[in-house]
């Protein structure tokens, strides 16, 4: 049988007995030393908890905002409405349509000689279907109607002339002339000058680009205008920052337009792989000098609303895939050298001038399968037309899409309405066959082709280009 404590005892061993208040009758709660430490401690916990997320959501709404404030300059539009703009996910000019066109601009800085001629004349393109990207340059000496009482010029001259007309006009009319040039709809313009192409570049560390060939400018312009700053950049794997990435950008008096176009996609590739990736998309300094950048030197049409959009579709490009097509002087670049009294040196279609068709048959099938140029397949193509000079558009705009035309000449005397394409490849270039099915319209037939050819193509008077 357990002993019965006394009294004495239980307070010895527990401490004293709370008194009861005589008013509630009540016993009141008393905690040791120990308890309100640990009290306290629990709420110095949450308070600092609190406060750092607090700081979070400050820090997170000034880098939503600076973003904001930054690009708000720059892009078309209010926003939907403002910081939610950046958050909107619906869908891009073209999309429905298969494919968007974005028409990209270089230009001087201010007070540049000749600040608003186009240095660069760039279609960047997306294909919905394949998540393709493709870069069509245009070269600036191209011989073209503006339109808009611009009158007839160099290509380059449509931003400046928009530009004398209404500030902020420009891009507007160069949008249209390229889009009459190439036939496919421009649905957004982005235009940069020098100082934006810089800051971009050091926005986001520099750029990696491999330099195929030594490249030696000794007339490259110097900053100011006055004399020359020579230019050297080795071969091999270059890192650049803005200044060198736009000497090697805009360099041509050694080289050409046209190779100065191609180093442009190069570096546009290099910038486009370095924001889209984790060390610049977690990096807010970067993120916020990325669109200072952006703000203060760019003209888009692009609402703001469209920007998340679009860095969802482009971060998905395979940038060791992008399709480039460079008009040129060269076998399959479609352009001739040629000169007007007032424009000086220009270029003109090798298949007339103010003729485009190759150049937009180039541009719309950019993103057909390399299965084409597989097979090899040789093509004869003849005129089935009293319309001279038809065959020779038809193969130049053939070879652009990678077919191997190897002869050109008048069918007989007869006229064809409809196009004829014979097939004598017994079926083993189906490929080919079913790509120029779909060019003119028509099912080829099978048959007997001369030696060397395999598939021929009579044009007839349904073609349209």
């Amino acid at each position: 049988m357990k002993k019965k404590l006394t009294l004495e005892e239980i307070q010895e061993s527990v401490g004293s007995i709370p008194e009861v208040n005589e008013v509630s009758g009540k016993t009141p709660l008393k905690f040791s030393k120990k308890d309100k430490d640990r009290k306290k401690r629990k709420h110095v916990k949450r308070y600092v908890i609190l406060s750092v997320f607090g700081v979070i959501l400050l820090g997170l709404g000034w880098f939503g905002f600076s973003i904001y404030n930054s690009m708000k300059n720059a892009f078309a539009g209010d926003g939907a409405p403002g910081l939610l703009s950046l958050l909107s996910t619906k869908q891009l000019k073209g999309e429905s349509s298969g494919r968007v066109n974005i028409l990209l601009l270089g230009i001087g800085d201010n007070g540049h000689a000749g600040e608003y001629l186009s240095d660069t004349i760039m279609v960047l393109s997306y294909d919905v279907a394949s998540k393709q990207v493709a870069m069509i340059s245009v070269p600036r000496d191209l011989y073209v109607n503006i339109g808009n009482d611009c009158g007839n010029a160099k290509i380059n001259y449509a931003d400046s002339c928009g530009e004398n007309v209404k500030k902020d006009l420009g891009p507007i009319y160069a949008e249209q002339v390229v889009s009459r040039v190439l036939d496919i709809p421009i649905h957004y313009y982005a235009r940069v000058n020098f100082t934006g192409f810089k800051d971009v570049v050091d926005a986001v560390g520099g750029v990696d680009i491999n330099v195929t060939e030594d490249l030696y400018d000794y007339l490259y312009p110097n900053d100011d205008g006055l004399g020359n700053k020579p230019l050297y950049i080795k071969k091999g794997l270059q890192h650049m920052d803005g200044a060198t990435a736009l000497r090697y950008s805009r360099s041509r008096e050694t080289t050409s337009d046209f190779d100065r176009a191609r180093r442009q996609q190069q570096v546009l590739v290099a910038i486009k792989t370095k924001v889209m990736s984790t060390g610049t998309l977690l990096n807010p300094q970067k993120i916020i000098s990325l669109a200072n950048a952006l703000g203060n030197n760019i003209k888009t049409d692009f609402d703001l609303s469209y920007v998340q959009r679009a860095l969802d579709l482009f971060k998905k490009v395979d940038t060791t895939k992008i399709k480039n097509l460079v008009f040129d002087t060269s076998a399959k670049g479609l352009l001739v050298g040629d000169s007007d009294p007032y424009a000086g040196s220009i270029l003109i279609p090798n298949a007339g001038l103010y003729n485009y068709k190759a150049m937009q048959a180039a541009a719309k099938n950019i993103f057909a399968d390399g299965s084409v140029a597989t097979e090899g397949a040789n093509l004869t193509v003849l005129n089935g037309t009293s319309t001279a000079g038809l065959a020779t558009t038809v193969a130049d705009t053939l070879r652009t899409q990678d077919f191997n035309v190897i002869s050109v000449a008048s069918a007989d005397s007869q006229t064809y309405a409809i196009t004829k394409i014979v097939d004598g490849t017994n079926g083993v270039k189906p490929s080919t066959v079913s790509a120029l099915e779909k060019m003119f319209n028509v099912k080829a037939v099978k048959g007997t082709t001369t030696s060397g050819t395999d598939i021929v193509i009579t044009v007839g008077k349904d073609y349209k280009g």
